[in-house]
C-alpha cells in the first residue's frame, strides 16, 4: 500500500510572473508608462527594456490567467485568457480606489466571465478547513500566501492551488501549487513553481497572514437557482 496518493486538479499550462511586462506607449520617440510618465527614449529601448518588467507584483495576473486556463480546461468557459488580456480586463473593471490586489475586482471580472455558466466565483479568508474542503471537490482554486518567512522582502502572494496529497488513511497532508514566482520552500531560489508540493505544516504557516491583511482563497461554486 502506498504511503500517500497525489491528485492533480488541473493540467493547465504553468505561467510565471517573472516574464510579465508593464504596458507602455510610444509617442514621438519616447516610451511612456500608461500614466504618462516618461521612461526612456525609444533609441535606448534595448538598454532600458528591463525596466518594463514587473517580476514582483504581477502574481495576481499570472495566477488569475492560470485559473481561467483551468476553467477552460474544465469546459466551464470557452476562451483562453492570457496575462495581458486578464490585466486589460481587470484595469477596465476597477473602481475608484481599487487596485489589482483587491479581491472584489477579481470577483467582478471572473463572474463576468462566468455569467453564462452554472458557476459563480467567490472568495473567503483562508483556513485549513476551507482548503481541505475545496480539495475534496478536486477543483483548482486561487490561494494567497504570506511569503515573508521564506522571502523576507515579500508579503502577500497569489498562487493556483492545483492538487493535493492524501496519506494512506486518505487524510490531507499537503497541497500542490502552481506558483508564478517559483518554489516557496526554496526561498524562491528555484524559479520553477509548477506543481510544487507544500506540506500541511508549511501550508498552515503560509496562509497565516497579518490580521489587517489576511490570506484568501478564491473558488467557483454552483450557481444558486
Amino acid at each position: 500500500m502506498p504511503l500517500y496518493t497525489d491528485t492533480f486538479f488541473t493540467q493547465t499550462k504553468y505561467k510565471t510572473q517573472r516574464d510579465n511586462i508593464n504596458p507602455y506607449t510610444i509617442e514621438d520617440g519616447i516610451v511612456y508608462d500608461l500614466k504618462g510618465k516618461k521612461l526612456f527614449l525609444l533609441i535606448d529601448f534595448e538598454k532600458y527594456e528591463h525596466l518594463l518588467f514587473d517580476r514582483s507584483s504581477k502574481c495576481f495576473l499570472s495566477a488569475g490567467s492560470m485559473f481561467c486556463g483551468a476553467l477552460k480546461e474544465k469546459e466551464i468557459i470557452k476562451d483562453e485568457i492570457d496575462e495581458v488580456a486578464y490585466e486589460i480586463a481587470l484595469d477596465n473593471i476597477l473602481k475608484k480606489g481599487e487596485t489589482r490586489f483587491h479581491w472584489e475586482a477579481h470577483k467582478r471580472l471572473l463572474n463576468n466571465l462566468l455569467k453564462d455558466t452554472d458557476f459563480t466565483f467567490d472568495y473567503e479568508v483562508s483556513s485549513m478547513s476551507g482548503i481541505i474542503e475545496r480539495s475534496v471537490e478536486e477543483m483548482p482554486f486561487m490561494c494567497s500566501l504570506y511569503i515573508k518567512p521564506w522571502y523576507p522582502s515579500g508579503k502577500g502572494h497569489l498562487t493556483l492551488f492545483s492538487g493535493k496529497r492524501n496519506n494512506y488513511e486518505n487524510k490531507f497532508i499537503g497541497g500542490f501549487l502552481k506558483d508564478p514566482f517559483g518554489k516557496l520552500l526554496t526561498g524562491y531560489k528555484d524559479h520553477d513553481g509548477d506543481n510544487c508540493f507544500i506540506p500541511i505544516e508549511d501550508l498552515r504557516k503560509a496562509i497565516k497572514g497579518p490580521a489587517k491583511s489576511p490570506c484568501h482563497i478564491g473558488f467557483i461554486k454552483k450557481r444558486k437557482k
